[in-house]
């Protein structure tokens, strides 16, 4: 009967996918196959929920002793099926809403096999589900009606996603994406009743419980070390990658605690899964499904916050050895409830919360507080004709004394003060007083943890920032090799260059910001000239200069110094670089000598060319006589100087300034100047960025005019006062939209 059953489903299924991939175009062909896998997956829940297993069983030899008539070999292959079944069809389901090229792996290479294994082994597995294995009509259970049609209508579904994707081709380390994934989530979909199948409940002694060995174990593999190296191996995957894994993994786990809530259950509200901890095992395959943000924060502040104390405080029996199918389904449960929210944060799943989110989290934590409360009271309810309870509950631990316990004889004294009433031959009672400190407590203590998530997670993102980098830089260093061709990295990139400023199509946004700072901007300067860079305050010309001195990243476009890129030869490129700054920091218990010694190492600078330059400048900023006092001392004209200074210490090929004569005297802007036309003269660059328009007039060789980020001409000194006009007039001529809105 169960074969053709199966033989009936595989017709079904298959002519109506066959079908429907022949004759239908492709938008309703996935319509039918979304419509096909829902039918399979309410026959995979019905199969699931609608049978009392006998798999709670102590271990092989308990198995023996049933008398089920089936060898060692069968019963093995029968327990493993009903495991990889889970994980096999949960791949086929999220197959027809995933564009994943992954995605047809899974199936192909999973849910094939385990399904054609599955159905080799239908009996085996029935078995193992009720105990007995039956033909006839009038005597099968449900389950054997079940399993046949889910194997018959999911192997069809599995083999044509297999031959529509034939084709589709995957790099070794989406094959490890593969591999990982479905290892680590079928680990979180295994039975709780599987290694006590295989093992027994374990031996005496090693007790999951009282921050004993074997619960510190417990604590730093599946609560530490796995969703670390979770975290670590899928950070480097794409958003869609990510949220696959997540969720397959969340959906694993899910299934493995239904186990325990069967069809015979449905009748027995007191049984159904009110605790907190798991209400997040279906909370978070939602988030990951629907993307709803304050279910999402609910389970990322309350949830977390008990499972770590749950994990701490285990409420299963203190005698359960740790292959007890309630410690299994315990730790995984509490594993997801725990680190799966840090998970979806720490990968940019959902944003990182704010302090609001956590006040919404605590209106509905306490609608969910009175709901626990309401069932504990009425389920706890006492009935006066004999004096026992209708049914004992203790959902969120707040109707009995197990945290008072813990806490002292204060807390227990606190949960004694009870008020209580009789009605229709119940007594019902609660504790006022106690439920309102823990609810209160718990909120406290939730929301301490959140600034210890939020330091978790900026120590997360700044260890990802380092590793971003370092990424770069190798990525960066094999590209240089690349286009060197053999030669050495130490030589420019365009070997022929010269003294040589350029920038190439340079363009700049910060963090997310949609808009760029400084759009595409290209032009060169020669050495021997003096480039005036001109523009209003928040024009681009800071940001320019700071990523050419590489003190910010370039986001778009090349910068190259001597030939030197910025961003692929940055040591190189800096050390034909000299730099003032337009706000400088000195080290101000250090002389000025020493200073300037100090930046001369930096360059390495040989002692005889450091004493050399470094008695030119002081004379020639006249600093004889304070040169060797602590730069603390220093006026700011004298701090500007030293910082020019230290700026040509190493004589740099190319001289950057950034608004370098602001708050100068008279004698020390011309003493700039002077040594700025010097540099030049010398064969060097000179490039700075004032609003002085008369100095620039006078000193440079061409300028620059930028304005709103964008670069709006680079022309010689010389052509402008060709064209009849002044300097000043010609820039008020490009940013004339500035000037007219400043006179507004």
């Amino acid at each position: 009967m169960k074969y053709l059953l199966l033989l009936a489903s595989l017709i079904l299924f298959g002519g109506t996918i066959a079908v429907a991939h022949f004759f239908f175009p492709k938008k309703e062909k996935l319509i039918i196959e979304r419509i096909l896998i829902g039918i399979v997956m309410a026959i995979f829940v019905v199969r699931f929920v609608c049978y009392d297993d006998i798999q709670w069983i102590d271990g092989w030899q308990q198995y023996q002793k049933l008398n089920i008539g089936q060898n060692k070999f069968l019963a093995v292959m029968g327990e493993l099926c009903i495991w990889l079944i889970v994980p096999a069809n949960l791949f086929l389901f999220l197959r027809p809403w995933s564009s994943l090229k992954t995605s047809s792996w899974f199936v192909k290479f999973i849910s094939v096999p385990v399904i054609v294994v599955s159905i080799i082994c239908m009996v085996p597995m029935t078995v193992n589900m009720i105990g007995a294995s039956h033909n006839s009509f009038a005597t099968m259970k449900l389950v054997e009606f079940m399993l046949p049609i889910e194997l018959g209508a999911t192997l069809p579904l599995a083999v044509y996603y297999s031959i529509k994707d034939w084709n589709v081709k995957i790099n070794k380390q989406e094959r490890l994406y593969v591999g990982l994934l479905a290892s680590v989530g079928s680990v979180f979909a295994i039975p709780p009743f599987l290694p006590m199948f295989f093992f027994g409940a374990g031996r005496d002694g090693h007790y999951i419980y009282d921050l004993s060995f074997d619960h510190r174990l417990v604590i730093y593999i599946f609560f530490v070390i796995l969703p670390l190296l979770i975290y670590f191996y899928l950070r480097n995957q794409g958003a869609r990658k990510i949220r696959y894994a997540l969720l397959f993994i969340s959906l694993g786990a899910m299934w493995a605690f239904m186990y325990a809530n069967k069809f015979s259950k449905i009748d027995e509200p007191w049984n159904y899964p009110w605790h907190l901890c798991n209400t997040a095992m279906f909370i978070l395959p939602i988030c990951l499904i629907f993307k709803p943000k304050r279910l999402f924060y609910f389970t990322y502040f309350i949830n977390v916050f008990g499972a770590m104390m749950a994990t701490l405080m285990p409420n299963y029996g203190s005698t359960d050895l740790m292959f007890n199918p309630d410690v299994i389904r315990f730790i995984s449960n509490h594993t997801m409830a725990l680190w799966m929210p840090l998970l979806m944060v720490a990968l940019h799943v959902y944003d990182r919360p704010k302090l609001k989110q956590y006040f919404f989290s605590v209106f509905w934590l306490f609608l969910y507080f009175l709901l626990a409360l309401g069932l504990n009271v009425y389920f706890n309810r006492i009935i006066v004709a004999t004096g026992k309870p209708w049914h004992e509950t203790d959902f969120f631990f707040i109707y009995t004394n197990k945290i008072g316990e813990m806490l002292g004889e204060w807390a227990t004294k606190i949960y004694r003060q009870d008020v209580t009433w009789i009605h229709n031959g119940y007594k019902y009672t609660v504790r006022p007083l106690y439920q309102a400190l823990y609810f209160v407590g718990y909120i406290v203590l939730g929301f301490a943890m959140w600034f210890v998530y939020q330091l978790g997670f900026d120590i997360s993102d700044s260890h990802y920032q380092l590793h971003l980098k370092l990424k770069g830089i190798r990525q960066d260093k094999l590209a240089l090799e690349s286009v060197l061709d053999g030669r050495s990295i130490e030589e420019p990139m365009d070997k022929n260059a010269g003294i040589k400023l350029e920038l190439d199509h340079f363009s700049k946004k910060y963090g997310s910001n949609k808009h760029y700072s400084v759009h595409d901007v290209s032009f060169e300067v020669h050495g021997g000239e003096v480039f005036g860079f001109l523009g209003p305050n928040g024009a681009g010309k800071s940001t320019i200069i700071k990523s050419i001195v590489g003190i910010q990243p370039i986001t778009e476009g090349k910068m190259r110094v001597c030939g030197y890129d910025v961003q692929t030869q940055p040591v190189q490129a800096k050390a034909n670089l000299g730099f003032v700054p337009d706000h400088y920091a000195l080290y101000e218990k250090l002389t000025g000598r020493e200073y300037i010694n100090y930046i001369a190492d930096i360059f390495e600078v040989s002692k005889e060319d450091r004493e050399e330059r470094m008695a030119k400048y002081v004379k020639l900023f006249e600093l004889e006589q304070s040169i060797d006092n602590k730069i603390k001392t220093y006026s700011h004209g004298m701090k500007q100087k030293i910082t020019i200074i230290s700026a040509l210490i190493h004589n740099p090929k190319i001289w950057i300034l950034d608004e370098p004569l602001t708050g100068l005297d008279p004698t020390s802007i011309y003493q700039v100047k002077q040594c700025m036309i010097k540099h030049a003269q010398e064969g060097n660059i000179v490039f700075f960025s004032s609003h002085l328009i008369d100095i620039v007039e006078k000193l440079c060789d061409r300028i620059g005019i930028i304005k709103h980020g964008e670069l709006q001409v680079v022309d010689s000194v010389a052509n402008i006062e060709k064209s009849g006009k002044s300097l000043e007039e010609f820039y008020l001529n490009i940013i004339g939209d500035n000037v007219t809105e400043a006179g507004k």
